[in-house]
């Protein structure tokens, strides 16, 4: 789980980057914010689907 959420940090600060523009009003930092935010959810989420896909094939096993 710390991988895909380190995994998913360097993507959102890459993308932060990316997306920054001098034309928009937010700064970067907030743009930053708002990604690792996003990497932070899709860490949980798939934390909380690999948990139920292990919890079934346990059970499946028994």
């Amino acid at each position: 789980m710390i991988v895909v959420f380190i995994v998913l940090s360097v993507c959102a600060i890459v993308a932060a980057f990316q997306q920054a523009r001098p034309e928009w009003p937010m700064p970067l930092s907030h743009i930053i914010i708002i990604n690792e935010g996003m990497a932070l959810l899709a860490t949980l989420v798939y934390g909380i689907f690999v948990h139920f896909v292990i919890a079934i094939i346990n059970r499946l096993r028994k």
